[in-house]
Parts: C-alpha cells; sequence; structure tokens
C-alpha cells in the first residue's frame, strides 16, 4: 500500500509537484489549473525555483493558521511563495507583471501571497 506522504508525489508542470501544494495537515490537495498555470509563467519569468510555504489548506487548518473565511487557498486558487536569494520587491514586480489578480505583499514575513480570484485584482500588504 502506498503510503498518504507520497501519494501526491508525481509532477504536474515543468518546474511544480503536487505534493508541493497539499494541505500540511492532511496532505489533501486542490489545485486551480489558471493558478498552476501562472505560477509556472512565474516561474519561467523568473528562472529561479519558487518555494511553496501554504498551498491549498482544509478548512481546519486554515483556522489554525488564522486564514481569512472563505481564503482563496481553501479552493486550491492560492499560495503563499518566496524565492531564496530574490529580494520580495522582485517577486512581486514579476507576479504584476505575469498577471495575478491577487497579491499580497508580506514583508516582514518574506513571502508573497498569489492567488487567481475570479474578480478584479486585489493588492494588500501584510
Amino acid at each position: 500500500m502506498v503510503g498518504q506522504n507520497v501519494i501526491n508525489q508525481f509532477r504536474i508542470s515543468e518546474n511544480f509537484m503536487l505534493d508541493e501544494f497539499q494541505c500540511t495537515c492532511c496532505q489533501r490537495v486542490m489545485l486551480h489549473n489558471k493558478f498552476l498555470y501562472k505560477l509556472q509563467d512565474l516561474r519561467t519569468k523568473i528562472e529561479k525555483p519558487i518555494i511553496i510555504t501554504s498551498g491549498y489548506r482544509c478548512s481546519s487548518y486554515n483556522e489554525v493558521v488564522g486564514g481569512v473565511k472563505g481564503s482563496y487557498h481553501l479552493y486550491g486558487m492560492a499560495a503563499d511563495v518566496y524565492v531564496p536569494g530574490l529580494p520580495l520587491e522582485e517577486l512581486l514586480r514579476a507576479a504584476e507583471q505575469v498577471g495575478f489578480p491577487g497579491i499580497g505583499f508580506y514583508p516582514n514575513n518574506h513571502f508573497l501571497h498569489l492567488d487567481v480570484r475570479p474578480v478584479s485584482p486585489a493588492r494588500w500588504q501584510g
């Protein structure tokens, strides 16, 4: 029997594995294809590995981490990311250039929240 810790270990794009997006607490994963395509576009643009610190979140885990109700993480449409050695401001500019509708800038925690919300673009700093 395959263990749950390896079930999501397969490539889903040129630079990403499915398990990079899985929920930290339960290893379930949901991933919107539009989000994956945008993130792959960003990875191609910056030519450096993107580290996903929080991808899909089940409702329990979203509550534990203080995520907002209705978070796009719950639908596989968001991730919190950083790139080692790349200033966060440069990653922000690149994310805007590839067209992420939702971008949260968290300089104190050294990550960006990226999402593919279907509503008009949103930008915020946390």
